[in-house]
């Protein structure tokens, strides 16, 4: 069985990303990973902004991801 939280504010970030093409989405993800991480590489150790802007990119990229490979599985909006 599964469980879904139904709350209104994660509904709304739903319809958001749901209206956002998925491929740009990761696109965008990638564009927002690939300089933070070049930043990071820098002083691994020590914790900053770019850890966070990372972590909120690889949040975004499977959400995005997800919903590539739900289509996928699901043939939706396939012509």
């Amino acid at each position: 069985m599964r469980l879904e939280l139904n709350n209104h504010t994660y509904m709304q970030f739903k319809t958001i990303l749901n209206k956002i093409n998925p491929w740009i989405g990761l696109i965008a993800s990638l564009c927002i990973i690939i300089p933070s991480l070049y930043d990071i590489i820098d002083e691994p150790l020590t914790l900053s902004n770019d850890h966070i802007i990372l972590v909120t990119g690889v949040f975004f990229m499977i959400v995005f991801l997800k919903q590539i490979f739900d289509r996928i599985i699901n043939l939706e909006e396939m012509k």
